[in-house]
């Protein structure tokens, strides 16, 4: 009889290197055989992932409170959280910080190990940066960062570098965001995730481009839109487009900037994430075209 693990281990490599597709049916076939309700709820969060990166919102939701309510059912508190997780994600890609917040907050009531605490401290930061609130995501940064260590997750302390680069350009500390986002690019490298490496890339060049040196952030957002080209990732892809407008801007080419902001707001727009559509929306205006 086959083994429903090994479809899970296939799954999970064929995504680290944004193979999806086939990803996704490693793990649908999971579910299929699984007997048991860890598999079938670790293999139903798994499906939600990929079609988060797709952008897939109703998708993700629906198959996130699936796993949750398998996980749940039979008392698996760290696998309920996961689920939990995929959901409260997607909440914050759509710009809904309270319900998002909500959630991590009760995954962090669940029996837990240390790398999903980090997870959770992870999230509530990049919400807090959101809300310019940067003195408590630091703090939520170095909570996540240490739970990861703790826990020897290295994908996770890659993460954390990510997001604290992130939140380093929202609070205008560009060479600092330049520094940690490239000490977050050689972990995600390091440790061979597509995606991750293409949000540090991009993290990077949007603290370049403040810097004006348009060269390397050029580089680093066209490496990081490859990416997400291969995952067919349309909200990434936007926020590549952005930088690369903002590249154009900064060095006269108002055309090409337009060209670039335009393309980015046609797939912001096409996933729902109103969060990026109001942020193109003031470019387009640096460039004399509201939307």
């Amino acid at each position: 009889m086959p083994d429903p693990r090994m479809h899970i281990e296939d799954g999970v490599r064929f995504q680290k290197i944004g193979m999806l597709d086939r990803a996704l049916r490693q793990f649908e076939t999971t579910v299929d055989l699984a007997t048991d309700p860890a598999t079938a709820s670790e293999a139903l969060c798994r499906q939600a992932h990929i079609y988060r990166s797709w952008c897939r919102w109703d998708d993700t939701l629906r198959l996130a409170r699936r796993s949750a309510d398998v996980a749940r059912e039979a008392q698996l508190e760290q696998l309920e959280a996961e689920a939990l997780n995929a959901e409260a994600i997607v909440l914050l890609e759509l710009g809904r910080f309270d319900e998002a917040v909500v959630m991590f907050e009760r995954i962090l009531k669940l029996d837990i190990d240390d790398r999903m605490r980090g997870v959770a401290f992870q999230n509530l930061g990049s919400i807090a940066a959101q809300r310019t609130d940067f003195e408590r995501a630091e703090q939520y940064f170095q909570s996540s960062y240490r739970h990861f260590s703790i826990a020897g997750y290295q994908w996770g302390e890659a993460f954390a570098l990510t997001n604290m680069a992130a939140a380093a350009v929202d609070s205008g500390k560009h060479k600092s965001a330049e520094i940690i986002g490239g000490q977050a690019i050689r972990a995600a490298k390091r440790g061979g995730h597509l995606e991750l490496i293409g949000i540090a890339c991009l993290n990077t060049a949007e603290a370049l481009a403040v810097q004006q040196d348009f060269e390397r952030a050029e580089e680093l957002a066209s490496e990081a839109l490859g990416y997400f080209q291969m995952e067919e990732n349309d909200l990434r892809r936007a926020q590549c487009f952005r930088v690369l407008g903002d590249v154009r801007l900064f060095v006269g080419e108002k055309g090409e900037a337009r060209r670039l902001y335009v393309e980015a707001m046609r797939l912001a727009d096409r996933v729902g994430s109103d969060r990026e559509v109001a942020r193109l929306r003031d470019c387009l205006e640096l460039v004399g075209e509201a939307a």
